[in-house]
C-alpha cells in the first residue's frame, strides 16, 4: 500500500463486549492480553537473507541511446557500449524484475556513472528525483565514481525494475559491457495452472502469477520497487491469490507470525510488521533506519486488523494447518477485542483505516460503511476459527458481535439491499461499490439481493468504483460469488486490460480507468508490481473452474464450474492432497481429476449436485 504521513491517533472508542468476560469461566480480557505480551517480547527472526533466496541471471533484450530524456532508436544490446561524457543508455530487460544489476566498465580516466532504474520507461528517464526532500519515498539512484580502471560492478541495493538508465557524467568515456540482472525471489515453484478461451484473461492470469512470484521474497512484500514491506492487507490478498498457484505455507506462516509479533498491548496490530523485520532495511536506504522503532511502526489500520483475523481463518481453511492457527489464537483474541472498541463515528478515514484511492484528490480515503461491514465479516471468521478449535462459547460471542456490527452499519449508513448504503454519515455523502461488496461479504445482503442492486449501482456515475487492486479483488469476489460471472469477466477485462494495453508484465498497484495509459498519480511513486492486484490468479481457478475448499485442508471441496461467456476453461488447483483438475467446455463435457482423501461435491448447470470420490470422472453437460 501507499504510506501516508502518520501521526498518533486519538480516536474515541466504545466497547461492545468482551470475548473472555468474567461469566465465561475462562480468561478475562486483561488475562488474555497477558497471554499476548510474551508473543510480543519473544525474539523474532527477520526475513530471509539474500543467500536464502533463489537467484537467476537475466539478460536484457534491447538498448537505446538517450538524448536528454528521450530515447533515439532501439537495437539489440551491443557489447561493449560506449558512453561519451553527457550521454546515456537505456537498457530494457523486457519484463519486470527484482534483484541487482551487474555490469563491466572500462574507463581511461575519471568518470561519474549514474544508474537510474524504472518499472516503466518514463520512470527510468527521470534524471531528477521528482519527490521533495521531506517525502517518504525517493527514486533510487546509484552512483559510481570511476578512476582509470576496468572492473565488474554490482548495484548495492535490491531494486524492482524493467528498465535501467546508465548515464555518464564524465569527464572520461566509459565502455560498458556484460550488463545483466540477477532475479531474486523465494524458492517457490508454480504447481497450479489455468487457461481459457479468452487470451486477455490468460494474460491477466499470467501476469498475476508472475507478480506474486516476484513479491514472494523473505515474506509477502507489498511492492518490490517501493515499500518492500509486510503490510497486513497486502498479505491477505497475496496469500489467497498465491495459493492456487504455489500452495504456499512457508511464507504464509512466516508472514502471519511476523504480523502477530507486532501486536500492541491494546490488542491492535501495527499495519506493517516493521518491528518483526518486515522490511528491506538496510538494503534499501531511502526508507531510513526501519530497524529503529518509530512513527510508522505505530500505525494501526482498523481494516488491516480485521484482515488479520480473516487471514488466519483463510490460512487454516486452505492449508489444514490447525496447529498453527491455534498458536495464533491469543493474538486473534486480542485483535477481536480491539475491534469491538472501534467506533465507526470516530475512527479517522485515510488515517485510522483505508478503503481506496480518492478519485478527486488521489489520496487514500475511507468508507466507514465498508469498514463496518468488514468488521462484521472478521467477527464471523473469528467465530469459525473458535468453533473449529472447539471453543463454542467464544464462537457464539463472535457471531453476536458480527450481527451487532452488521445491524449497526445498516442503521448508520443505509440499506445495501436497496443500493442505499452511504460511505459516511452525512446524507449527501458518496456511495460506493466498496461498501456494497463489503456488505455482501459480511452477509448483510445475499446473492439475490446483490444481483438485484447490480444494475442500479452500475448505472449511476457517482457511485465510486475500485482503483486499488485489493478493492478490485474484493469487488470481483463479491460478483463471482453472487453469480455475476459474465459481469465479473467483463470487469476483469477492463481493469487488467488497461495494464496489458500498456505493456504490463506484472500487475499495478492501482488503475485509474479515467486515464488512458499508465497511472502516474505520483511520478515514479506508484508500484507496477503489486501482489494485492493479482486477483485473476485466484478468481479464475476458484470461480470459473469453481474449485473451493469447504473444510480445512480441502478435505471437503465444492466444484461449481461457471464459464460465463467463455467457450472452455481448464486448469488445476493444488491442495494438501494433490491437484484437483478441471476441464470444461460450454457445450461438451466436464472432466475431473480428484485426489484421494477429498470429498467433493460437483454442481453443474441445470443438474443436481453429485458427490465425487477420488479418481477421474467425465460428465456430459
Amino acid at each position: 500500500m501507499t504510506q501516508a504521513l502518520v501521526q498518533p491517533r486519538g480516536s474515541q472508542r466504545h466497547a461492545i463486549g468482551s470475548l473472555m468476560g468474567p461469566k465465561s469461566g475462562r480468561h478475562s480480557a486483561v488475562a488474555q492480553r497477558a497471554e499476548i505480551i510474551p508473543y510480543l517480547r519473544n525474539p523474532m527472526a527477520t526475513a530471509y537473507s539474500p543467500d536464502d533466496l533463489v537467484h537467476t541471471p537475466r539478460l536484457p533484450i534491447r538498448m537505446s541511446p538517450v538524448d536528454g530524456n528521450r530515447i533515439t532508436a532501439w537495437s539489440e544490446l551491443g557489447d561493449p557500449a560506449t558512453l561519451v561524457p553527457g550521454s546515456g543508455l537505456l537498457v530494457d530487460f523486457g519484463e519486470e524484475l527484482v534483484g541487482s544489476i551487474s555490469f563491466g566498465v572500462e574507463v581511461g580516466g575519471t568518470a561519474h556513472l549514474e544508474i537510474i532504474t524504472g518499472e516503466d520507461q518514463e520512470e527510468a528517464l527521470l534524471v531528477k528525483d521528482p519527490f521533495p526532500p521531506e517525502h517518504w519515498y525517493h527514486q533510487p539512484h546509484e552512483h559510481f565514481h570511476l578512476q582509470g580502471h576496468q572492473d565488474n560492478l554490482v548495484t548495492p541495493g535490491r531494486r524492482g525494475f524493467r528498465y535501467v538508465h546508465f548515464l555518464n557524467h564524465g569527464p572520461a568515456t566509459i565502455r560498458l559491457n556484460g550488463v545483466r540482472a540477477t532475479l531474486e525471489r523465494a524458492p517457490v515453484t508454480p504447481v497450479g495452472r489455468f487457461a481459457c478461451s479468452d487470451p486477455l484473461l490468460n494474460q491477466a492470469w499470467n501476469i498475476s502469477c508472475r507478480t506474486l512470484q516476484l513479491c514472494m521474497q523473505g515474506f509477502y512484500e507489498d511492492g518490490v520497487k517501493r515499500d518492500g514491506m509486510l503490510w497486513i492487507g497486502d498479505y491477505r490478498v497475496e496469500f489467497l491469490c498465491a495459493w492456487p498457484v504455489f500452495a504456499d505455507t512457508t511464507l504464509a506462516r512466516r508472514s502471519l507470525k511476523m504480523i502477530a509479533h507486532c501486536q500492541r498491548a491494546d490488542g491492535a496490530l501495527s499495519a506493517v510488521a516493521l518491528d518483526a523485520g518486515g522490511h528491506l532495511y538496510p538494503r534499501i536506504d531511502y526508507m531510513g533506519d526501519l530497524s529503529v522503532h518509530g512513527g510508522l511502526h505505530e500505525w494501526v489500520l482498523d481494516n488491516y486488523c480485521a484482515d488479520f483475523v480473516s487471514a488466519v481463518w483463510e490460512y487454516g481453511l486452505h492449508s489444514g494447518d490447525l496447529d498453527f492457527a491455534r498458536e495464533l489464537m491469543p493474538a486473534i483474541r486480542g485483535v477481536l477485542e480491539y475491534l469491538t472498541r472501534v467506533d465507526l463515528t470516530q475512527t479517522v478515514p485515510g488515517r485510522g483505516f483505508i478503503t481506496d484511492n480518492q478519485p478527486e484528490s488521489k489520496d487514500w480515503w475511507g468508507s466507514r460503511a465498508a469498514l463496518g461491514f468488514q468488521l462484521a465479516a472478521a467477527f464471523r471468521d473469528g467465530a469459525k476459527l473458535h468453533a473449529l478449535l472447539g471453543d463454542e462459547m467464544a464462537a457464539r460471542q463472535c457471531r453476536a458481535w458480527s450481527e451487532a456490527r452488521r445491524r449497526e452499519t445498516v442503521e448508520k449508513f443505509g440499506d445495501p439491499a436497496v443500493a442505499a448504503t452511504r460511505d459516511d454519515l452525512p446524507a449527501d455523502t458518496s456511495r460506493s461499490w466498496h461498501a456494497h461488496a463489503a456488505a455482501f461479504h459480511a452477509g448483510a445482503i445475499d446473492a439475490t439481493q446483490l444481483r438485484e442492486v447490480f444494475s442500479k449501482l452500475q448505472a449511476e456515475s457517482d457511485v465510486r468504483r475500485p482503483m486499488a487492486g485489493f478493492q478490485e479483488y474484493t469487488l470481483l469476489e463479491a460478483w463471482l460469488e453472487a453469480g455475476l460471472v459474465r459481469e465479473a469477466l467483463d470487469e476483469m477485462r477492463s481493469y487488467y486490460g488497461q495494464m496489458l494495453r500498456n505493456d504490463a508484465t506484472t500487475t499495478w498497484e492501482l488503475v485509474d480507468r479515467r486515464e488512458p495509459g499508465i497511472d502516474h498519480i505520483q511520478p515514479a511513486g506508484r508500484s507496477h508490481c503489486h501482489g494485492w492486484s493479482a486477483g485473476p490468479a485466484r478468481h479464475l481457478p476458484a470461480h470459473i473452474l469453481g474449485i473451493k475448499p469447504l473444510a480445512p485442508g480441502f478435505s471437503e471441496v465444492s466444484i461449481t464450474p461457471n464459464l460465463g461467456d467463455l467457450a472452455w476453461a481448464k486448469g488445476a488447483m493444488p491442495t494438501p492432497h494433490g491437484k484437483i483438475e478441471v476441464e470444461i467446455t460450454l457445450s461438451g463435457e466436464c472432466i475431473l481429476m480428484v485426489p484421494t482423501g477429498i470429498r467433493a461435491t460437483l454442481q453443474l448447470p441445470a443438474k443436481p449436485p453429485e458427490k465425487i470420490s477420488g479418481g477421474r470422472h467425465t460428465f456430459r453437460l
